[in-house]
C-alpha cells in the first residue's frame, strides 16, 4: 500500500492494490469496491474536464470509502469514459439519469444494502439530486461543488469553448451538423444545451435526500440559497467549504487529492452507522462471479484488463470481432496523467475505430495514472521515468501469443517519449507512433513543474504573432510575459545552434537511436501541430524536418493544422486517425 495522507480520523489513500472489481450494466462501465455495511454509496463523477481531471481522485475517495466499510460503486455516464455511446447522440440528460438509476439497482444488487447515499461533483451532483429526488431508496446526497443553475452553467462552459479555441477568429469551432460546441474535445450538442439549461435545482419539486452535506466554493452565495430552499423543505442540510475544487479539476496532470474534502465526506457517510458486520453479496452478484465485465457492439468486444505484478496495472482491451490477419496489436499511451480514455475522450475513439478495422487495441493507464495502482517500488515522479518502459513490457507479455507478438505503441506528449524508450528496449516494438513529442531526453533532477509552466508554442508561432494587432495591444496591455518568453526563445535558439554544430561533429543520440529502430525495422511516425513547441526539440536533436526520410528512411513526420497540444478538436483527431491509418497500413506490410 502507498502512503496515506491523514485529515482527523480518516485515511484518503492513493489508489493501491485492493479488492476493487470492474463491473458493467446497462452499457455502463464502473468500479464495484465492496465493504461489509449496509450502507451504500454510489459516486456520480463530473463532467468533461472536469471529470477527466478528477479521475484519480475519484477513484481514491472510492477506495477510502470501502476501507471505512461503506460498499461503493463508481461508474462512467452512458457515453462517457469507458462505457457505450458518444457525446453526439440524443438525449443525453435522459441518458445520464437513466444510466444513475441503473447504478443504484446495480449497488443494491452486488451488496445487499438497506440505504443509498449518492456523492456527486460537479453536474454530477446536479443529476444526483435529481434521480435522489425520484427515488425513495436514497437517503443521503452529498453535492460537492454542484451545477445549481444549468443555464448558467452552458453559459459558463460556452465561455471556456472560445478561450481554449486554437483556431482563427474567422473559423467556425469544433460543431457539426447537429450544432453545439466543444471544450477540451468534449462535445454538448445544442439540444443538450437546452436540457441542460432547463435544470435549476432551487425548484425542485421536493428535497432530493432526508440529510444533505453541500460543499461549496467560500462565497458561493447560490449553493447557500440552495441550501436555505432545501431546509424550507425539511431537509436536514449541512454546508462546508470546498476550497480545494479548482486545484481538483483544473488539470489532469496537475490535480490535487482534496484531501480534507474526502476526510469530511468519509467521516460524515459512516457517522452513527454500527460496526461493520459482514454481509453477504447479493444473490445477482453470486450469479455473476466468474463471468468477465465486457460491453460490446457488433464490431468489437471491449473488456477490462488487469495486469503485472500483483495484477496493479489496468487497461481496456478492444477486441475486433473479425481481425485483420497479421495486423500488429496497438497500445495507446496518453499525456501526462491523462486516464485511459484519453483527452476529450479521444483514446476512446481511437481505440473503438481501429478495432472495427480488425486492429486489436489496448488503451492502458501505467503506474500511478488513471485506474493504474502505484508500484511500491518505483519513483515517486513516474512521467519521463525509464522504469515505467516496464509497465508497457507487461502489457505486451500480457497480450503476446506465439505468432502474434508484434505491437505498435502510439503516445502522445509524455506517452510519446514512453512510446519511444519502450520502443528502444522491446525488440517486439514494430512501430512507435510519437504525436507532439516534448522530449526524447529527460535528465535526472528536472523539475517537471518547472518544464510545464516554461512550455511554450513552436518558435514559428511567435513569429507569426508578430504581425498581429491583437498581440500588440495584448503586449501594451502587460498581458504578455514579455521576459519569461524572451528567455525560453533565447534558450532554443541557443540549443538549435549548438545542436547544428554538435552534428557536424558527431551523430546525435537521438538520432542515432532512430537509426538503430531503422535497422531493426521498427517503422517511426512523428506527428505534430503546427503550433506545437515540440518541434523545436524534434529540430535540435534530428535537424530540418523535410530531412527526416534521408536521416532515417524508415520515418515520417506528418503536421495537423492549427490543432491544440491534446488533440482536441475533432476534425484534427480525424486528420490524426487518418495519418495513424497510413503508417499501419506500413507496418502491416512488412509483416
Amino acid at each position: 500500500m502507498t502512503a496515506a495522507a491523514t485529515v482527523g480520523v480518516v485515511e484518503v489513500e492513493s489508489c493501491a492494490v485492493s479488492n476493487r472489481r470492474p463491473i458493467t450494466f446497462d452499457g455502463c462501465f464502473g468500479w464495484f469496491h465492496p465493504g461489509p455495511r449496509r450502507r451504500g454509496v454510489v459516486l456520480c463523477a463530473a463532467f468533461g474536464i472536469d471529470g477527466l481531471s478528477a479521475h484519480r481522485a475519484w477513484g481514491e475517495l472510492a477506495e477510502a470509502l470501502a476501507a471505512a466499510g461503506l460498499p461503493t460503486l463508481r461508474f462512467d455516464w452512458a457515453g462517457t469514459g469507458d462505457s457505450l455511446g458518444d457525446d453526439r447522440d440524443p438525449d443525453r440528460l435522459a441518458a445520464w439519469r437513466a444510466s444513475l438509476s441503473a447504478a443504484i439497482d446495480r449497488l443494491k444488487s452486488e451488496a445487499s444494502v438497506d440505504e443509498i447515499a449518492l456523492v456527486g461533483l460537479r453536474l454530477g451532483a446536479t443529476l444526483a439530486a435529481e434521480v435522489a429526488a425520484t427515488r425513495d431508496d436514497v437517503t443521503y446526497l452529498i453535492a460537492a461543488a454542484p451545477v445549481v443553475s444549468g443555464r448558467a452553467y452552458v453559459r459558463e462552459q460556452q465561455s471556456l469553448a472560445r478561450f481554449l479555441r486554437v483556431r482563427g477568429e474567422d473559423e467556425p469551432a469544433d460543431t457539426d451538423e447537429i450544432g453545439g460546441f466543444a471544450v477540451a474535445g468534449y462535445f454538448t450538442a445544442d439540444a443538450t444545451a437546452a436540457d441542460l439549461k432547463a435544470i435549476d435545482l432551487r425548484r425542485l419539486a421536493a428535497a432530493p435526500a432526508r440529510q444533505i452535506l453541500l460543499l461549496a466554493r467560500p462565497g458561493d452565495t447560490v449553493t447557500a440559497e440552495l441550501a436555505t430552499t432545501w431546509r424550507a423543505a425539511g431537509a436536514s442540510v449541512e454546508e462546508a467549504p470546498f476550497p480545494e475544487v479548482d486545484a481538483l479539476i483544473e488539470n489532469p496532470t496537475k490535480s490535487r487529492l482534496p484531501t480534507a474534502a474526502w476526510s469530511l465526506v468519509v467521516a460524515t457517510l459512516t457517522r452513527g452507522l454500527d460496526e461493520a458486520v459482514s454481509v453477504s453479496p447479493g444473490p445477482a452478484a453470486m450469479s455473476r462471479v466468474g463471468t468477465p465485465p465486457r460491453l460490446e457492439t457488433a464490431e468489437w468486444i471491449e473488456e477490462p484488463l488487469l495486469f503485472g505484478p500483483e495484477e496493479r496495472l489496468f487497461g481496456v482491451l478492444t477486441t475486433p470481432r473479425r481481425p485483420r490477419a497479421g495486423a500488429p496489436s496497438v497500445i495507446l499511451l496518453d499525456a501526462g496523467r491523462i486516464p485511459h480514455v484519453g483527452w476529450g475522450r479521444g483514446a476512446v475513439e481511437t481505440a473503438r475505430l481501429l478495432a472495427g478495422e480488425g486492429r486489436r487495441v489496448l488503451r492502458m493507464d501505467p503506474s500511478s495514472i488513471g485506474d493504474s495502482s502505484a508500484d511500491p517500488n518505483g519513483p515517486a515522479e513516474v512521467l519521463y521515468t525509464p522504469e515505467t518502459v516496464t509497465d508497457v513490457v507487461a502489457a505486451m507479455d500480457r497480450l503476446a501469443t506465439p505468432g502474434d507478438d508484434r505491437f505498435v505503441v502510439v503516445g502522445t506528449c509524455s506517452g510519446a517519449y514512453l512510446a519511444l524508450h519502450t520502443a528502444l528496449d522491446d525488440a517486439r516494438v514494430a512501430g512507435v507512433v510519437m504525436v507532439n513529442l516534448q522530449r526524447f531526453i529527460w535528465t535526472e533532477g528536472e523539475s517537471l513543474e518547472v518544464a510545464m509552466r516554461t512550455q511554450l508554442p513552436a518558435t514559428n508561432v511567435f513569429a507569426e504573432r508578430m504581425f498581429r494587432a491583437d498581440t500588440w495591444r495584448r503586449l501594451l496591455a502587460g498581458r504578455i510575459d514579455v521576459v519569461s518568453i524572451a528567455r525560453v526563445l533565447a534558450r532554443r535558439l541557443v540549443t538549435r545552434a549548438v545542436a547544428a554544430v554538435r552534428r557536424t561533429l558527431v551523430v546525435d543520440p537521438v538520432v542515432k537511436w532512430l537509426q538503430m529502430l531503422d535497422r531493426r525495422g521498427s517503422r517511426i511516425l512523428f506527428v505534430f501541430g503546427t503550433y506545437d513547441g515540440g518541434r523545436d526539440e524534434f529540430a535540435a536533436h534530428v535537424g530540418a524536418e523535410a530531412r527526416l526520410p534521408r536521416t532515417v528512411p524508415g520515418a515520417r513526420l506528418r503536421l495537423i493544422e492549427r490543432t491544440d497540444h491534446n488533440i482536441g478538436p475533432r476534425d484534427s483527431r480525424a486528420t490524426l486517425h487518418g495519418y495513424l491509418r497510413e503508417f499501419l497500413e506500413t507496418v502491416d506490410a512488412k509483416s
